[in-house]
């Protein structure tokens, strides 16, 4: 998607080299303000505050483009996007290094009900270096009712080493125990 868009516009590349704040960025049409926020986020020189702020912009994006609020995008055009914004998020749960971005990763990825992403979000639970991620892995799993998966985890997570993931694993067990009869979230009609 970036190649095909670097060539019909070369001005990508100082879009993606610059400093844009949240505003301008969704000023871009869709196609572009995805690809530039994709490249800002895996491969750009920016702050921690931007690559937030790109993760922000596609998220939002992807909800448009799931409601399909974008006319002149067509379905095979609106699910690549789809697509890519998943991918990127997938490649932020195994990437991101700072625990700020990484955590928020996980509240979007459950925002959104991507349940696709749930065996990642148990992989960075289980194995994030940064406590306040393995937190939020665990905290947006039970709030995604994700039970089979917290089956698995929590006893793991009840043995953590501090004491904030401990007390999630019982807040997730405990929700698990109280929905254990429904099924799915509605993700944003709580958010």
């Amino acid at each position: 998607m970036v190649q095909d868009l670097k060539q019909i516009d070369p001005s990508i590349d100082v879009l993606i080299n610059s400093n844009l704040t949240e505003d301008k960025l969704n000023e871009l049409p869709p196609e572009k303000r995805l690809v530039v926020c994709v490249e800002k986020i895996k491969n750009g020189k920016n702050s921690e505050s931007q690559r937030w702020d790109c993760l922000i912009i596609i998220c939002e994006l992807y909800v448009k483009l799931s409601k399909n609020l974008f006319k002149d995008l067509d379905s095979k055009k609106i699910n690549e996007m789809i697509f890519e914004i998943e991918s990127t998020l997938k490649w932020m749960i195994y990437n991101e290094k700072n625990c700020v971005v990484h955590h928020e990763v996980a509240y979007q990825v459950a925002a959104r009900n991507m349940t696709r992403l749930i065996p990642d979000m148990v992989h960075a639970c289980l194995h994030s270096e940064s406590i306040v991620s393995r937190h939020e892995y665990l905290e947006c799993l039970g709030v995604m009712k994700a039970f089979e998966e917290l089956k698995q985890i929590i006893p793991l997570a009840l043995k953590d080493s501090h004491p904030d993931v401990r007390q999630t694993a019982e807040f997730a067990q405990d929700r698990m125990k109280r929905y254990q009869n429904e099924k799915g979230w509605t993700a944003l009609e709580i958010v």
